[in-house]
C-alpha cells in the first residue's frame, strides 16, 4: 500500500513458495522437499532462489528465521 515503507509491506510469495519456505524452515534438503511435493530438485532450487530474492535474504538459515517470524512453523 502507498505510504507504507517498503520494509513493512507484506511479501507476496506464491502458495508453492510458502510451502517450500516452510519445508526449508524444517531443515529439509532440496531432495527431501522435492520428494515431499512431488516436484524436481531443480524446481525446488528455483523456488528457493526466488524466495531468497523476494525476501532479500542470502541463506536458507535466514528463510528459517523469516518463517519463524511469520509463524509458519507449527
Amino acid at each position: 500500500p502507498r505510504g507504507v515503507p517498503q520494509s513493512r509491506r507484506p511479501i507476496a510469495l506464491t502458495r508453492r513458495e510458502r510451502e517450500v519456505a516452510m519445508l526449508v524452515a524444517q531443515e529439509l534438503t532440496n531432495r527431501r522437499i522435492a520428494e515431499e511435493l512431488v516436484i524436481s530438485e531443480r524446481t525446488v532450487a528455483t523456488h528457493v532462489h526466488k524466495i531468497l530474492e523476494k525476501l532479500n535474504l542470502r541463506s536458507r538459515l535466514q528463510i528459517v528465521a523469516w518463517a519463524m517470524e511469520q509463524d509458519l512453523l507449527r
